[in-house]
């Protein structure tokens, strides 16, 4: 008794604190109309594809949130099951996650600039993180905001190693800067995309330009046409490489994927990781196989040309900047058909002129052609080809863009399945 009494306090809050929890269930009961089952319901609303846990493009979050907090208030499986749960769970980290990528760009930002904290660590997490989303229209719009803010510091960082070199040379002797260097310097400064290293370059390029226009003033007729010409050639090469954005296609439909998967099923395809090509959507993908399903890792991409034929085949090598004596065999009668070798020569070929992989036998020198200098060979037992990038068609070669043939050499390796549908 005198126990009761001390606790009394204590018994009446606990006694209050149930009965608000379990009238707000059967609230929540009563306005869903069925809680567990409503609850399920609202949960697969909100996927595009269980299967790939890939959420909606706009997921309800105020509902999502204010049921929630129902489910995780039935501490004791009064109305909602413990699968239930687990789902508003597994739903809620997919949304964090999504919501995470969105504040990291967002941070990145700084008006039409790049932000001070950025860095290429940074980007580099960032683009790992937006992996994780597999809702094709939210990657991709996600991605190319960060790919703005990349191209951004790429261009930015390139500026800034001109600009010092000219810095130290106009430091050094003013007068070794002709009317060449310094209309490119100042093209270099208006590519500056940060506010920071704006506000660092600004006094010392007006220093630069200031002295160059009294100097120009006193050179005679023959030296300033010389320079006008040399600047008129400048006009026309680039800076350094062309920076730009990637070029994606948003392909908001995961059934794309259910096709690929029922297509490699068919085919009797079982690794773990395959570059599928669908000639019908003239996309590429990588998928990787898990519990007996293909899914997709990463964004779709979109291929610009392609001239080959059906079937499987295998990739066999990454090329980066290959020496002079690269070469393929191109021989179906050899053993080594379709491998790569970084020096041929000891293949006692003759070293030839010609540019195109399926007329060169029994070696193809990749110094021929310039378009497959960064590509990715691949082959099977009777055909080779490339996934390069560029202008050209070439025949048993598929075609991209720059930005994803670097995006496929980050993700496939030698031995990847291409499998073209």
């Amino acid at each position: 008794m005198k126990f009761m009494e001390k606790n009394l306090g204590l018994i009446k809050r606990i006694t209050q604190i149930v009965l608000l929890t379990g009238i707000a269930l059967f609230g929540l009961f009563f306005l869903f109309g069925g809680s567990d089952v409503a609850a399920q319901r609202l949960v697969s609303h909100q996927y595009q594809s269980r299967q790939h846990q890939a959420l909606i493009t706009h997921v309800n979050t105020k509902q999502v949130q204010v049921v929630n907090r129902f489910v995780q208030g039935d501490f004791c499986n009064l109305i909602f099951s413990k699968q239930t749960q687990a789902d508003f769970q597994k739903l809620f980290v997919l949304l964090n996650k999504r919501q995470r990528n969105e504040r990291q760009i967002a941070s990145y930002y700084d008006g039409h600039y790049y932000a001070n904290l950025v860095t290429q660590k940074r980007l580099n997490q960032t683009d790992k993180h937006l992996l994780q989303e597999k809702n094709q229209t939210v990657y991709q719009q996600q991605k190319n905001r960060l790919d703005t803010i990349q191209i951004w510091f790429d261009q930015t960082q390139d500026a800034n190693k001109f600009l010092t070199k000219t810095q130290k040379t106009f430091q050094a002797d003013p007068r070794q800067l002709n009317l060449a260097q310094v209309s490119q310097a100042n093209a270099y400064y208006k590519l500056i995309k940060n506010r920071r290293w704006q506000h660092y370059w600004q006094p010392q390029m007006q220093k630069i330009l200031t002295y160059f226009k009294n100097a120009q003033a006193n050179k005679d007729k023959s030296q300033l046409a010389q320079e006008n010409a040399e600047l008129e050639e400048l006009k026309n090469a680039p800076l350094t490489q062309a920076y730009r954005p990637a070029h994606v296609t948003i392909i908001d439909n995961v059934q794309a994927v259910d096709v690929a998967d029922k297509i490699l099923q068919d085919a009797g395809i079982t690794a773990n990781k395959v570059l599928y090509f669908s000639q019908n959507d003239q996309t590429l993908s990588l998928l990787r196989r898990s519990g007996g399903h293909y899914h997709t890792q990463g964004a779709l991409i979109r291929v610009t040309a392609n001239q080959v034929m059906s079937g499987s085949y295998r990739i066999r090598a990454l090329i980066s900047n290959p020496s002079e004596t690269a070469g393929v065999i191109t021989d179906p009668q050899q053993s080594n058909f379709g491998r790569y070798y970084e020096d041929a020569t000891g293949m006692n070929a003759e070293i030839n002129t010609i540019s195109d992989y399926n007329l060169s036998q029994p070696i193809f020198w990749l110094k021929n052609n310039p378009t497959l200098q960064n590509s990715i060979l691949f082959s099977n037992s009777q055909t080779l080809g490339f996934i390069y990038s560029g202008n050209s068609v070439l025949n048993n070669g598929i075609c991209a863009a720059e930005s994803d043939l670097i995006q496929l050499t980050n993700v496939v390796d030698s031995g990847t399945l291409l499998y073209i549908s």
